[in-house]
């Protein structure tokens, strides 16, 4: 049986009783809120410096918020920091990246940095979403990713993440390919722990670090 065989086997027999108890437990949203706090102050330093220089490179409107599918299936907006530029900004609510044009130098910069999503803090501050989980998609996706594979639903059993077991295997993965992604967010639903938090937030930073050293 090879590995895609292996995954859609996981994927039908993934089912509510397979969610690990910590994926909606204190501990974790205690997490969430105390780490959030910590790095705060750090985050609002850096975010004065974005808002102060970035004008220059991709003019006004710095931040934007779009619609996300997030816990119990409710729709959400999701605060990022604008990478691309402003004249084709309307289709953000597309996230077409073929349609898209990154906003140079600093548009670069902040998507490998994944300093573009540090707003999604004031997420996790409102309970909308956690540090680590299943990534957030956009709801008119959803839609369609659930008529192909009805199991999809359970992902959003969880809050979301800013980063998860899917985006530290395949950082580049795009919602086409779904399957792979739920199979990891199904994986960690099921194995989540505060240990298994720890190892993708790090995981995470190397993969930011090896970005910059490319």
């Amino acid at each position: 049986m090879n590995k895609k065989q292996v995954d859609a086997v996981y994927s039908e027999n993934f089912s509510s009783s397979s969610i690990s108890s910590y994926s909606m437990s204190f501990l974790k949203r205690s997490f969430d809120i105390i780490f959030s706090l910590l790095v705060a102050p750090i985050v609002l330093v850096i975010l004065f410096f974005i808002i102060l220089f970035y004008p220059f490179f991709g003019g006004f409107t710095v931040f934007f918020s779009h619609k996300r599918v997030g816990l119990n299936g409710k729709d959400f907006n999701l605060h990022k920091i604008r990478t691309y530029k402003k004249p084709k900004f309307s289709h953000l609510s597309v996230i077409d990246k073929d349609e898209l044009e990154i906003v140079p130098v600093m548009g670069n910069f902040l998507r490998l940095s994944r300093i573009d999503e540090l707003p999604q803090i004031l997420n996790i501050l409102k309970g909308e979403m956690s540090w680590i989980g299943p990534r957030p998609e956009q709801s008119r996706l959803v839609e369609d990713i659930v008529k192909k594979n009805p199991k999809y639903h359970l992902r959003h059993k969880i809050r979301p993440g800013i980063t998860g077991l899917a985006q530290i295997n395949n950082p580049d993965a795009t919602f086409k390919e779904f399957e792979e992604k739920l199979n990891f967010d199904f994986e960690y639903i099921s194995k989540s722990s505060l240990l298994l938090d720890f190892k993708i937030f790090l995981v995470s930073l190397r993969i930011i670090f090896q970005n910059f050293v490319k």
